[in-house]
């Protein structure tokens, strides 16, 4: 208000978003002098609609993914999408990476389009949407709200199975929103689904920041809408902080439209477009990207402290700071620090730096974490369980003083502390605030427990120190061929005068390593070359260059893969040599080998291998063989492969496996018990409805029969768990399929299709499973099935009607057939008494035996002939088994006699 009390309105745009996260520092014109606009960079926005592509300002660099030829635009889309590259025609609304270009998706199977993304190299992505903790006619149980949710455990997956790709999101606009039954202290406790993940960068909403020219935050306060952290296990979240308080960016009403929207929405593409200018930075400098790790790291380092001191569970690490991150990357070895590295089981990892005695010394390592165990609401509200997998620890050391990271007090009310290990968070930063002097400090990186994995992946970033000198690579980490050499390039840079020498660290026993330049006075370019490679083992190696200066050193490492030519026998695990009745689908499985970059499975009825029914390259160590005959010996091998050569098929180890005969059509087993069936409306729900399966049989096939009455399918994740006794195996049949579609009634088999999502029920007939039912096979059926649906979204309801599971079993062959005996001829069949057997060899005596159905031998005879007669008219009518052994080949044929 005015002093006379008329109220003063204010805007930003995205000109002003740019300038609370310094953006326009990095942008041409800015005080960087760096011409950061995002060229040739690529964006991915999900969000709930279709982005206006059209729009002026977008200049044809749009391309939308989700519904191309959609007409009705969405406002919000469009103004995400406009805040990231939205061109430089108007001031207002340039966006922050305005020469970029944008992949754009509904965000419907947002989770898979992703891991698709990844494959064409997708860095960075922007998500704003989430779930409210208040729906539209009730709030999230307290157990949800900040726990680590399955869909959290999901996105920490990707990103592990990603290293290079960030997701972005929203925190989310529940500030002033106080219905969590049961927060961790009132005020705070409202974050959902992904925004508690580990591995992603969430954004929290601030107004419009006082920055002076030259970039130094003056002040800036958060948007009150904007959700509060921390999770359940106190993780700092929301990770940082950007401008998203009344943003003019592109609208969707026509293609010159504007619009001024205020969210996390909107603070999230400013920092998600402003990342994508530090990955352009760094790979101007270093001709590689940043992995996620790196780049989140670096975000909140220099991210510019607000609200309490310390992170917190308002503001995260702070204020985005792109011009601090950007010089950060520039300054890299002489005025700070960022590495990526690897911490090897029981290993500690030493560096001393040198404090600048003017700057905070501060020093945070990252690292993108194996996916934890998800809260399913089985334990309870708030529990405390950290979902960090793998606990690494930095500490700062100097004589006898120890500066421990910043971890979140219990009470998210009073300010972070630092006075111990940080457990939860695998972003962990030490600050010390005003180093007595300048002088050597002792960096040290450890870690708790076991790795999972045996090793940890992790970024370094350090601040407020000072070198004479510094090493940059510029080559990617090498995939070389052992009778080849490996050559990585640095720039070299120092201050001063001077002589640096290099050395190699790290080298495996047998490798040799030399320099264009043993050392350098002035600035240029240093090449490590390896060789002598065929004399060490094949596998993965972290090598590092040295260079020393006085008292003054300085390391970095690469990864170096190296293959050879020369192949070990892969060794085959399952099923066992020689095992019998199996079923006509078959899980093949071995172990990994270092050598290998693919295998090629083989199967045959040969064992010279003459013809093949199995012929594929995968990059896994397991394949499931369908579509196999009963009653069929099968051999089986695994040939090693990689881009320096391939294995000898004739030196692979070689099992054999034995179909039985696999039984369908009479076993069905149906569900009785309905008393947990119904779905409910609100949010989390979840029915349960089990079936008992009982007669010794071994799986040769499942189907399963569902009816399920549920509005919004796509709504629910539909499992089917096996029994205890078996180790519980979980196939999820159905998730979140189709759309704004009803009801369910249909069949999951392996060989059915996918849903056609229209009609009602919109899903029905047969229909592949999410997860191959397969697997199952030749497990012990008996004990207690349970269909589970889990219904994470409010709104919607209902109930499962039947379910029942259809069993195909198997039961071993009497013989088994080998491929010399495959040709066999008995006839004519079926027969009214005589039976002529015609065998293509006569070399051995044959061994021919009847069996009737039940397995009970009828006759028996030897024979040398090429050719013999049986008469069974005498017999029953009925079917009947044939047993023909010659040696070791056999083989089994069904007689029909039918007088």
């Amino acid at each position: 208000l005015t002093p006379d009390g008329h109220p003063i309105y204010y805007t930003t745009d995205n000109a002003n978003a740019a300038k609370s996260t310094r953006a326009n520092h990095l942008n041409t014109g800015g005080s960087l002098g760096l011409d950061l606009n995002g060229q040739g960079m690529i964006a991915r926005v999900w969000d709930g609609g279709t982005v206006r592509a059209s729009h002026t300002l977008f200049s044809g660099r749009v391309t939308v993914v989700d519904e191309p030829s959609s007409n009705t635009y969405v406002v919000h889309s469009t103004h995400v999408t406009g805040t990231i590259m939205a061109s430089n025609a108007q001031a207002a609304t340039k966006g922050m990476a305005y020469q970029a270009s944008a992949r754009t998706f509904e965000w419907t199977n947002d989770l898979s389009e992703a891991l698709d993304e990844v494959q064409q190299g997708m860095l960075i992505s922007n998500h704003s949407y989430g779930t409210p903790i208040t729906g539209t006619t009730d709030a999230l149980p307290a157990w949800f709200i900040g726990a680590y949710s399955s869909e959290a455990r999901d996105w920490d997956e990707a990103a592990y199975l990603s290293p290079y790709y960030l997701m972005v999101a929203s925190a989310g606009n529940d500030g002033y929103d106080n219905n969590n039954a049961n927060p961790i202290a009132y005020g705070f406790d409202k974050l959902t689904t992904n925004k508690t993940a580990k591995n992603n960068l969430v954004v929290a909403n601030a107004q419009d920041a006082v920055v002076a020219t030259n970039g130094t935050l003056t002040s800036v306060a958060i948007n009150g809408s904007s959700s509060q952290g921390p999770t359940d296990d106190l993780r700092i979240k929301p990770d940082i902080t950007g401008n998203g308080t009344a943003v003019t960016s592109t609208s969707s009403t026509s293609n010159t439209a504007t619009a001024t929207l205020t969210g996390t929405s909107m603070a999230s593409p400013n920092v998600a477009g402003t990342l994508l200018l530090l990955q352009q930075h760094y790979k101007n400098i270093t001709n590689s990207f940043m992995k996620a790790a790196t780049l989140k790291g670096l975000a909140c380092h220099t991210a510019d402290d607000a609200g309490e001191v310390g992170p917190d569970a308002v503001f995260g690490w702070g204020l985005l700071n792109a011009k601090k991150a950007a010089e950060t990357i520039t300054g890299n070895g002489l005025t700070s620090w960022v590495s990526e590295e690897n911490l090897a089981q029981h290993q500690t990892y030493s560096m001393t730096v040198k404090s600048d005695g003017v700057s905070p010394l501060i020093a945070s390592i990252t690292w993108t974490d194996l996916p934890g165990n998800a809260n399913l609401g089985d334990l309870g509200d708030n529990d405390p369980t950290p979902a960090l997998v793998n606990d690494l620890d930095i500490r700062i050391t100097k004589n006898n003083s120890t500066y421990y990271p910043w971890r979140l007090d219990p009470d998210p009310n009073n300010p972070a502390i630092r006075t111990g290990d940080n457990n939860v968070d695998n972003v962990e930063q030490v600050k010390i605030d005003a180093p007595t002097a300048a002088g050597d400090y002792t960096i040290t990186i450890s870690h708790k427990g076991n790795l999972q994995g045996g090793s940890q992946n992790y970024s370094l970033v350090v601040t407020g120190i000072t070198s004479s000198f510094s090493l940059n690579s510029t080559t990617s980490d090498l995939v070389v061929c052992a009778n080849q050499t490996a050559a990585f390039s640095f720039n070299y840079k120092q201050t001063g005068t001077g002589t640096t020498t290099f050395s190699a660290v790290g080298l495996p026993t047998g490798a040799t390593a030399s320099f264009n330049n043993n050392s350098l006075s002035a600035n240029g370019v240093v090449t490590m070359t390896l060789s002598g490679l065929s004399n060490i083992v094949p596998g993965e190696y972290i090598i590092g260059i040295k260079g020393t200066s006085g008292t003054e050193s300085e390391t970095r490492y690469k990864t170096l893969r190296v293959y050879n030519s020369t192949f070990q026998n892969i060794s085959l695990s399952s099923p066992t040599n020689g095992q019998t009745g199996l079923s006509t689908s078959v899980n093949l499985k071995w172990n990994t080998n270092a050598n290998a970059e693919s295998y090629t499975v083989q199967a045959s009825t040969s064992s010279t291998f003459d013809t093949t029914i199995v012929n594929d390259v995968v990059t896994t160590n397991e394949y499931v063989a369908t579509g196999l005959n009963q009653q069929t010996r099968y051999y089986w091998r695994v040939i090693p492969s990689n881009h320096c050569g391939n294995g000898i098929p004739a030196n692979a180890t070689v099992y054999s496996f034995d179909t039985g005969i696999v039984v369908c059509g009479s076993t069905s087993f149906t569900a009785t018990d309905f008393s947990n069936a119904f779905i409910d409306s609100v949010s989390n729900s979840t029915a349960s409805v089990p079936v008992t399966v009982s007669g010794g049989y071994t799986i040769g096939n499942l189907k399963v029969r569902l009816n399920i009455t549920h509005t919004y399918v796509q709504d629910m994740t539909i499992s089917l768990v096996g029994p205890a006794a078996i180790g519980s195996p979980t196939i999820i049949l159905l998730k979140e399929p189709c759309g704004d579609n009803d009801n369910i009634a249909c069949t999951m088999d392996d060989a059915g299709g996918a849903p056609a999502c229209s009609g009602n029920p919109s899903i029905s007939g047969t229909i592949a499973p999410y997860d191959s039912l397969s697997s199952l096979n030749t497990l012990p059926a008996d004990g207690e099935w349970t269909l589970h649906v889990n219904d994470p979204y409010n709104g919607d309801g209902g109930s499962v009607n039947s379910f029942s599971i259809d069993l195909c079993y198997v039961t071993p062959a009497l013989a088994t057939p080998e491929n010399e005996l495959a040709n066999v001829k008995v006839y004519p069949n079926p027969t009214k008494g005589i039976i002529n057997i015609s065998l293509p060899s006569a070399l051995d005596k044959t061994l021919l035996k009847l069996h009737d159905i039940q397995g009970r031998e009828i006759l028996s005879k030897e024979t040398n002939a090429a050719n013999e007669v049986i008469n069974i008219e005498n017999l029953q009518e009925g079917v009947y088994l044939l047993s023909i052994e010659n040696g070791k080949n056999k083989t089994t044929k069904k007689v029909v006699l039918n007088k």
